[in-house]
């Protein structure tokens, strides 16, 4: 995996290079004047930001959060902190619009018209649209939906996937992944659709997994989740897609540190188990679009 990515790293010096400003634009002469960055986060999205058992936030996202404070902190060369703010799917881009956060990262779907109201970061993860459903119920292609009640999160890519590909479906509106999943347990639905990665904790999670699969194998849509972060505030986003890419960098050439953030949510012991193999070629096809960067704790 590392000489894969060492040989095409170093073929080039500057590739698109990422060069963190000296100069602050909006957003980060406001975190650099209160110290703060606020960043939402969602309790219901394992592995990805959830409440642990003391209610504390933990997750995927929140360690991608943590070393954007870090750089940020580096950055302009003063002690930072991260506030976070509770969101949901429905209010997650009108609370970056009115600036009540900088950042959010989570498992949000960069698409064109989202692109509209609002940047992204480089993306540090994807999934894909697909159904968690009673094992052998006989949902695994199109042709049988028709007339299964299938619950869904309105207003989400998920949503516009199954409009697309499941149209005789009958498609039921939930608030969340934990309204969708207790409607499948009680058998008010026959399925719930979802991304893929968070439909497989949820799976995890239960007292009995055997008794659900994941259907379709390959999903309906692919999704690629990134931070979103306010429009035109392009010296914030290079410091978060630093950040991101020198993790990814990191995974690819199995920098301890980022190996282990990865393999906290997504090794074998972890929340929800997912190849690193398979997602450290995500990373390498993204990491060698920008410049390479030197990593202490590797070189």
């Amino acid at each position: 995996m590392f000489k894969k990515l060492i040989s095409l790293g170093l073929s080039f010096s500057i590739i698109f290079g990422l060069q963190i400003p000296v100069f602050a634009g909006e957003v980060l002469n406001q975190i650099k004047a209160t110290g703060i960055i606020k960043a939402g986060y969602r309790e219901d999205t394992p592995p990805f930001a959830f409440a642990d058992n003391q209610g504390k936030p933990i997750g995927y996202s929140l360690d991608i959060l943590e070393l954007i404070r870090a750089q940020t902190e580096k950055q302009l060369g003063k002690p930072i902190k991260l506030e976070l703010v509770k969101i949901d799917p429905n209010n997650r881009f009108q609370k970056i619009k009115d600036a009540t956060i900088a950042i959010e990262c989570g498992s949000t779907t960069v698409t064109w018209e989202r692109e509209k109201i609002v940047d992204f970061s480089t993306s540090y993860f994807a999934s894909g649209t697909q159904m968690i459903v009673n094992k052998g119920s006989g949902f695994a292609n199109n042709n049988s939906l028709s007339g299964a009640k299938i619950a869904v999160i309105p207003n989400t890519t998920n949503e516009k996937a199954m409009k697309m590909f499941a149209k005789g479906a009958n498609l039921m509106a939930v608030k969340s992944e934990e309204e969708g999943w207790q409607k499948l347990k009680q058998g008010e639905i026959d399925g719930f659709a979802g991304d893929g990665i968070l439909l497989q904790a949820l799976k995890k999670q239960s007292n009995n997994p055997e008794k659900y699969e994941i259907v379709p194998e390959f999903p309906y849509m692919i999704e690629s989740y990134a931070c979103t972060l306010p429009q035109d505030e392009s010296q914030w986003r290079d410091i978060v897609n630093y950040s991101i890419v020198e993790f990814m960098q990191g995974v690819v050439t199995d920098t301890p540190s980022a190996v282990k953030i990865y393999e906290r949510w997504f090794g074998d012991n972890g929340n929800t188990p997912y190849p690193i193999e398979t997602m450290a070629d995500y990373f390498q096809g993204i990491a060698n679009g920008y410049e390479w960067i030197l990593i202490q704790e590797r070189y």
